[in-house]
This record gives structure tokens, C-alpha cells and sequence, in this order.
């Protein structure tokens, strides 16, 4: 009686709470899967985006001269916007996209040469001030070439909380007061999935797509006429990621912007592609407390191939990741 007692105080509550937090997870997966599946497969035979009202407007592109960004702007030409500003430090890519755009879409094309390491903000904002801004595409972005703890490496910290931070969001600041005047429109903000935890070895990646992502929420919260939707994909085969094809859990750039840009209007943040969002599943499966240690192997891997890529550095090889204490919240 007295076993009983302590079994159905104690040990019964207590197998009903895990019982009701691990049935709460798989439905919080399951309904996912099922919003996902919708997004991606069902909604694209009946639902295409609207792009005809900006048109006549002008498409502004920072970091398109290269991979996910490149893909989009090439994917919008695709939908039917023909104008574009591309924003890009190196002339001869931007000078090729250009003509490239051009001789295969018939669109109109404006250059601005922009290194958003060190430049000038206020010269960019004069020459986009008599645009008629009516989509923009934030995709500017550095990588890591190396994992390595925060604080190993300086230079490339500093490059990369600059450019994908500061940068970033002061390039959106010179969009915001020039869309609004011109009746608003709609802004994507191409982050990351390395943003949505904490990820160690590339804290300041993992931080800087964490910082993009909230300004882009905010602003959409912040300005009535203009929308932002947040991308945050995993790996997608580009010079940033140092994956030259496609795979299982890699994308190409052209197979992810023809989902991607299929979601514009449709959600607010999502992951981009099927793919992609299914590898974010794990999200909803797992606590953080869990999940933080599953995926430590996966970096460790990728650690790996960047050494065989790369070569060691020393700094590199310094970069002993510790697995956290489970005192985090789930």
C-alpha cells in the first residue's frame, strides 16, 4: 500500500508530465511537417506571387553577384521584374551580371561599385534617394573559411559583425525612408539557419544572421506598407560554403531561390526550400538542452573539410570545442 502510495503520488504525476512534454513535441513536429508540406508542394499549383506591382520599380540587390543572391535576382527576372540596381564591390562581376541580365531577360540594369566593408553610407543613400525602390534583396554576407573559437581570429570577426551586421542592417536604413515615400514594398532578408541557435566555432556567423534576422522582424513590425521575409536556409552549394554541388542535405543555389522566392507574401520566415525545412524539423523535435550536443558531430565533420580544404592554421587548430553544461533552458 505504502509502494502504491509513492508510485501514484510521485512517480505517476511524474511519467504523465514527460509523458505530456514529449506528446506536445511530436505534435508541434507533425503539424510543421504538415504546414510545410502545404507551403511547398500544394499552395505553388494554385498561388503564385504578385510580383506586376513592382515592375515599374526598381529591384535593389546587395551580394548579388554571387550565389543565393545572384540565383534570386536572376529567379525575379525569371517573374517578371526587369529593373535592377546591383550593389557589389567587384566590377568585373557586376559588370558581367549586368550583361548577363540584359542580353537574356531585356532588363534595365544600374551599377553602383559598394565594398560594405569600408565605404561610405551616405554616398550610397544620395545615389538611391531619386530610385523608386520597390523590392530590395539583402543578401550581403561574409562566411568563416575556418571554424575557430571566438576571439582566435580578430580580423575576420570584425569583417564579419561589420558586413553582416553594421552594413547590412545601414543598407536596409537607406531603403526604408525611400520605399515608404514611394508607397512601401517588399523586402527579403537572406539570413541564416546558423542563426537561430548558438553555434560555437563560428559564434560571430552564428550571432551576426541572429542580428539580421531581428532587424528584419522588427522593421516588418515597425513600417505599415513595407514587408521583410526572413530566409534562413542551411547549406546551399556556394563559394561561402565551399560546396560545389548538390546533395543530400545540399542545395543548389537555382533549386532553393525557385522555392524561395514561391514563399514571398506567403510566410514571414521560413527556411526557404523542402529541403531545408524538413533538416529544421529537428528544431521542433528536440529541446535545445538535446539538440546543442546532436549537432556538434555535424561541425566537427565540416571542421574536418575545412582543414582538408584549407590546410591547418593554427589558430585553427587551437579550436577545441567543449560540449556545454545542460543548465540551459529548453
Amino acid at each position: 500500500m505504502v509502494v502504491f502510495s509513492i508510485y501514484e503520488y510521485l512517480f505517476l504525476p511524474i511519467s504523465w508530465i514527460i509523458l505530456s512534454y514529449v506528446t506536445y513535441r511530436i505534435t508541434k513536429t507533425v503539424l510543421k511537417f504538415i504546414q510545410i508540406i502545404f507551403i511547398y508542394l500544394i499552395l505553388p499549383i494554385f498561388y503564385k506571387p504578385n510580383f506586376k506591382k513592382y515592375e515599374e520599380r526598381w529591384t535593389i540587390v546587395s551580394g548579388g553577384t554571387d550565389g543565393i543572391g545572384k540565383a534570386y535576382m536572376f529567379e525575379l527576372a525569371r517573374r517578371g521584374l526587369k529593373k535592377f540596381v546591383i550593389i557589389g564591390r567587384n566590377p568585373k562581376k557586376v559588370s558581367d551580371i549586368k550583361d548577363e541580365l540584359e542580353k537574356n531577360f531585356n532588363c534595365k540594369i544600374q551599377t553602383y561599385i559598394f565594398d560594405f566593408y569600408n565605404n561610405d553610407f551616405n554616398k550610397l543613400r544620395q545615389f538611391l534617394n531619386n530610385i523608386n525602390i520597390g523590392f530590395v534583396l539583402n543578401s550581403v554576407g561574409v562566411g568563416r573559411k575556418y571554424l575557430e573559437r571566438f576571439g582566435d581570429n580578430l580580423e575576420a570577426d570584425e569583417q564579419i559583425m561589420k558586413v553582416n551586421c553594421k552594413s547590412s542592417a545601414e543598407f536596409m536604413g537607406c531603403c526604408l525612408p525611400i520605399m515608404e515615400r514611394n508607397g512601401g514594398g517588399q523586402i527579403v532578408v537572406l539570413s541564416s539557419s546558423q542563426g537561430v541557435k548558438p553555434i560555437p566555432l563560428i559564434a560571430s556567423y552564428s550571432a551576426s544572421k541572429s542580428f539580421i534576422s531581428f532587424i528584419g522582424e522588427c522593421i516588418h513590425r515597425e513600417y505599415k506598407t513595407i514587408n521583410v521575409q526572413i530566409l534562413i536556409p542551411a547549406l546551399v552549394a556556394t563559394n561561402m560554403t565551399f560546396y560545389k554541388k548538390g546533395s543530400l542535405f545540399v542545395v543548389t543555389p537555382e533549386s532553393f531561390v525557385k522555392q524561395a522566392v514561391s514563399t514571398v507574401g506567403v510566410v514571414r520566415k521560413t527556411a526557404g526550400c523542402l529541403n531545408h525545412e524538413i533538416q529544421m524539423l529537428i528544431y521542433q523535435l528536440f529541446p535545445w538542452s538535446i539538440l546543442k550536443h546532436l549537432i556538434v558531430p555535424i561541425y566537427l565533420i565540416h571542421k574536418k573539410r575545412m582543414i582538408k580544404l584549407h590546410g591547418t592554421n593554427i589558430l585553427f587548430e587551437k579550436s577545441q570545442y567543449k560540449s556545454p553544461k545542460i543548465v540551459e533552458e529548453v
